[in-house]
């Protein structure tokens, strides 16, 4: 079983998106997927069909330790797909993690008792630099970063890789940045090619090769909206749109690397 965290301090990067994506085109390869919300916005939640306002226990429970992570993971309508939902009540358990002892690897331990039944754990995690994208991180084998492409993509990388070596300092966690999705990508417009504009995507692709084995971009899509509302991933809503397409290339990365024994 590999576990791979989906994480960035900033919010807006596509974070739940890449997570909710890739879990669905894992799926229809037959792979057994748990998908862990651990943003209070409770997104991935939501994107997977599960209403937040109607459920039992969740992330919150579990991170609180009142029960085990099995009794919170939920069915979803996604053959091969569980959940471990998020609740805004979540928002309350990070001061109770303060208190306590441990507290940067709940998680890591909450999972050894599941891992066995699972192919793939994907945990996505919040923005900011709080005890849950620490959860997260130590508790995944690896690490795929999103980002918007922004001019300040690259800068978004060097203080994420400061936050990476602050936890691997604090907790002798190594953490491992795999691969780089850059999300809802434009490209140029023909007129401006021919002007000679550079295309700032390929700048920042450039730019983050030095920190990741791979960079992926996936194109703008309105496709995910409609999904999201839905309740379902891209790969079981229109998998053969341009979003959909991109989101299966990296999904059959991550089955290749798991395969070669490269992650």
């Amino acid at each position: 079983m590999v576990s791979i965290a989906f994480a960035h301090h900033k919010g807006g990067t596509g974070k739940t998106t890449s997570c909710i994506s890739i879990s669905g085109y894992l799926a229809l390869r037959g792979k057994k997927v748990l998908v862990i919300d651990l943003d209070p916005q409770a997104n991935a939640t939501s994107a997977l069909g599960i209403d937040r306002n109607s459920m039992g226990e969740s992330m919150y429970d579990v991170m609180i330790g009142d029960v085990k992570i099995d009794d919170a993971i939920l069915e979803t309508g996604v053959e091969n797909i569980h959940l471990a939902p998020a609740t805004l009540d979540l928002v309350g358990a990070e001061s109770y993690l303060y208190k306590i002892n441990n507290r940067i690897s709940i998680l890591k331990r909450g999972i050894e008792s599941i891992r066995k039944y699972y192919d793939y754990i994907l945990i996505d995690t919040p923005p900011g630099p709080g005890l849950f994208i620490i959860n997260g991180v130590v508790a995944s084998d690896y690490i795929i970063v999103t980002l918007d492409p922004s001019v300040f993509a690259l800068e978004g990388i060097e203080s994420l890789n400061t936050i990476f070596d602050d936890i691997n300092e604090s907790s002798g966690v190594k953490i491992n940045p795999w691969l780089a999705i850059l999300t809802r990508c434009n490209k140029g417009s023909l007129f401006a090619r021919i002007r000679g504009k550079k295309d700032p995507v390929e700048g920042i692709r450039k730019g983050m090769k030095g920190f990741f084995d791979s960079v992926y971009t996936v194109p703008y899509g309105v496709e995910v909206y409609e999904a999201q509302l839905k309740g379902m991933p891209i790969s079981h809503y229109k998998p053969k749109c341009k979003v959909g397409v991109a989101y299966k290339k990296i999904a059959e990365e991550v089955i290749k690397s798991c395969k070669n024994r490269k992650i």
